[in-house]
């Protein structure tokens, strides 16, 4: 019969630190102690006898007093460094906060991220232009920003490896992260289904507006109909993809029948439609609301409030380094993991006037 080996915290608190380091999921340097403490709920010292531990082993380095250990991974460990091209979705992706961070993240893990001189609104979203485009222009890994399903299907069938952030990557046989908005359109959807709106109004890009049997586009049809009002294209409207062109659809909308509720997919559109609400429909736009389905620092300065979904950027962006360092060690995957995002600000809808 074996004996009962009793492992004390320093030790488990050790073997953790040491599997998440080997694993990837700190680069270059690891947090301090008080860091630890928080994001394990473990004791102080016993977070400073594992760190010292791993400083015993040689797995970390002291760099000194108030400074953070360097990582010193074993040769086995060591990373290739890779090149990693990126191909947005559209070019003003390049200067959002998350994609600077995870650039930043990326070199410090020792790789190379540049972009795809062409954008997926570029190609269209078509996967043969998509294809023709990526043969051309080689890199060791693809990041896709936002990529349909039929590029995201192209991807996973490549011989490059190719990571989804974003985009319609469910069901498919490709590594990816991104939010999980479907609970907080739930909870948008029930506020207003309490405030009495039955004039919904969704308005997405064309790609979404294609993939009809997306989750996200199915919750929003499924709560319609559980209210008794049957989808249409009045609830989720085609429009010419400019500025023009969505001046025009608001109109159309507005000239028949006012939606009391409009949900717009990102916040570059959310703050277009806010403007035209104030420009062309002053009366409405308190009555009128308007939630962003995606998150951005402009939305804060807004009085009211415009609600959205928001979700934190950090566990995306340690999931692309990750992954990126797998490949960079043989170990290629195919895992995607959503995070959730939740729903702020909805406490600034105004009921309504009356029952629409």
């Amino acid at each position: 019969m074996r004996s009962l080996t009793i492992r004390s915290a320093t030790e488990q608190t050790s073997d953790f630190l040491r599997e998440e380091i080997l694993r990837g999921t700190w680069t270059e340097t690891m947090p301090g102690r008080n860091a630890l403490v928080k994001q394990l709920s473990a004791g102080g010292d016993t977070v400073q006898a594992a760190l010292e531990q791993l400083e015993r082993e040689g797995l970390l380095e002291s760099q000194g007093a108030g400074r953070r250990r360097r990582i010193v991974l074993p040769n086995k460990h060591r990373r290739t460094a890779l090149q990693v091209k990126m191909i947005l979705y559209e070019r003003d992706d390049s200067s959002h906060r998350l994609i600077l961070e995870l650039r930043r993240q990326l070199e410090a893990a020792g790789h190379g991220l540049s972009f795809a001189s062409k954008t997926l609104k570029d190609l269209k979203q078509d996967p043969r232009k998509v294809a023709k485009w990526v043969r051309a222009d080689p890199s060791d890994v693809w990041i896709v920003n936002g990529g349909s399903k039929p590029v995201l299907e192209w991807f996973a069938q490549a011989v490059v490896p190719a990571f989804a952030l974003f985009g319609s990557m469910t069901g498919l046989s490709i590594a990816g992260t991104g939010p999980d908005k479907l609970p907080a359109l739930r909870e948008a959807l029930l506020c207003l289904k309490r405030r009495g709106d039955r004039r919904i109004v969704m308005l997405v890009r064309e790609e979404v507006r294609k993939a009809k049997h997306g989750l996200f586009l199915q919750t929003f049809f499924d709560a319609l109909k559980d209210r008794g009002i049957t989808p249409g294209a009045y609830n989720l409207p085609d429009w010419e993809e400019s500025p023009k062109g969505l001046s025009a659809c608001l109109d159309a909308i507005f000239k028949v029948t006012p939606p009391t509720a409009i949900i717009v997919e990102d916040p570059v559109l959310c703050l277009a439609v806010r403007n035209y609400l104030a420009e062309k429909r002053g009366a409405a736009l308190r009555q009128v609301a308007l939630i962003c389905a995606d998150q951005d620092p402009s939305l804060f300065w807004c009085w009211p409030a415009i609600p959205h979904m928001r979700f934190d950027h950090q566990p995306v962006i340690r999931h692309v380094v990750r992954w990126v360092n797998g490949v960079a060690r043989g170990k290629e995957n195919q895992r995607q993991k959503l995070f959730p995002a939740k729903l702020v600000g909805h406490d600034s809808i105004a009921p309504l006037a009356v029952k629409a």
